[in-house]
C-alpha cells in the first residue's frame, strides 16, 4: 500500500462512534459498549504475512477484535494439539483464513473441527477476494459463513456470532 498514513486519509478515519450502531430500537448499542472479541485464527502457515497484516489492521482500525496470536509454533502432535484446544477454548470466534492450501492442511481441518467441537462459532475468510481457492470441508459441511477479506465486513460477521 502506499499514500500516506491511514488516519490521515478521509476514507479510513471514521471513529467507532461515527460506525452504524449494530441494533436498533429502544436503546442503541454500538461497538465499544460490546466486550472485544477474542479471536482464534486458523491458518496455513504460508499465509502467515497475511495474519500478520491483519492483526494490525484490527488494531490500527478502531475495530473490536482482539486478534491474540494463539498460533502454536511446534509439530502438530499431541502437545500441539493440547495447546490449541486450549487456546481456542480461551476465543470467543474462530476466523479461517483461506488461502490456495488451506483446505488441506491437516492443523487447520483439526482446529476447525475441535472449534465446532466445542461450539464455537467459525467464519471463514478469504485472504485473496479475486481467487477462488478451496474452502476447507469442515466451513461447507458446517454451512460456516465465507467472506472476502474486508475489515468492516469481518467485523460485522463477528458482531452476528
Amino acid at each position: 500500500m502506499g499514500g500516506g498514513s491511514r488516519a490521515s486519509r478521509s476514507s479510513y478515519s471514521k471513529t467507532i462512534s461515527e460506525h452504524k450502531p449494530l441494533f436498533e430500537g429502544k436503546q442503541e448499542i454500538h461497538r465499544e459498549n460490546l466486550p472485544k472479541k477474542r479471536v482464534f485464527i486458523s491458518f496455513h502457515m504460508e499465509n502467515e504475512a497475511q495474519i500478520k497484516l491483519l492483526r494490525h489492521q484490527a488494531r490500527s482500525d478502531n475495530f473490536n477484535l482482539e486478534f491474540t496470536d494463539y498460533s502454536v509454533k511446534e509439530p502438530f502432535d499431541g502437545n500441539w494439539k493440547r495447546k490449541c484446544e486450549e487456546r481456542i477454548r480461551q476465543s470467543s470466534v474462530v476466523v479461517c483464513m483461506i488461502g490456495a492450501e488451506t483446505y488441506k492442511r491437516p492443523a487447520v481441518i483439526w482446529e476447525l473441527n475441535k472449534a465446532y467441537e466445542m461450539g464455537k462459532p467459525v467464519v471463514g475468510v478469504r485472504i485473496h477476494k479475486n481467487r477462488n481457492d478451496p474452502i476447507p470441508t469442515t466451513l461447507l459441511r458446517n454451512k460456516a459463513k465465507i467472506i472476502n477479506w474486508n475489515m468492516e465486513e469481518i467485523q460485522n460477521a463477528l458482531d452476528e456470532c
